[in-house]
């Protein structure tokens, strides 16, 4: 039964961690898709990196709702494992924002109708927009992120914090 005792998350903070980390994989996949849409084709445009690592983003924030939930270590476990393998997605986002900020979208004025030239320029706006709205939401993914991976180790058994008899927390001097 020792075992299996570990210290309790706190319910209401690993729920606004998970329902942020969803938010923020959410906002990475619609930004892809905007991204995807409107970009002009690139060979880099073409891999949908950001759709599929928001979709990899999410998973941590799931599981956190799940681990607030169910009080099971192999949860918790899973959790940092998840936090991790979402930190390389987050890595992958922003590479892929940072690349495609101004890449393959600007193009020389030619002898096209005046109306064209405003909706380019309208789509490049939205282009960096999403690439703009995939870095912000990468950076706040990561800060989530790595706050749920650090309280999911804390409340592990083999962590230097945690008391044996009590289950809990032991307090530092």
């Amino acid at each position: 039964m020792d075992r299996y005792r570990y210290f309790i998350f706190n319910q209401r903070s690993m729920v606004v961690l998970g329902l942020f980390q969803i938010a923020f994989s959410t906002l990475c996949v619609v930004s892809g898709f905007v991204d995807a849409i409107f970009r002009m084709e690139s060979q880099l445009g073409k891999t949908r990196a950001p759709i599929w690592a928001g979709m990899v983003m999410g998973v941590p924030g799931v599981l956190a709702l799940f681990s607030s939930q169910r009080k099971n270590p192999v949860l918790v476990n899973v959790l940092i494992v998840a936090s991790i393998t979402s930190c390389v997605a987050i890595l992958i986002v922003v590479i892929y924002s940072s690349l495609t900020l101004n890449y393959g979208e600007e193009e020389e004025a030619s002898s096209v109708p005046v109306h064209i030239i405003h909706t380019k320029f309208v789509l490049h706006r939205v282009v960096k927009g999403a690439s703009v709205a995939m870095l912000a939401a990468a950076v706040g993914s990561a800060c989530v992120v790595l706050v749920m991976a650090y309280l999911g180790c804390r409340s592990l058994p083999l962590c230097s914090c945690y008391d044996s008899v009590t289950g809990m927390v032991s307090e530092e001097p």
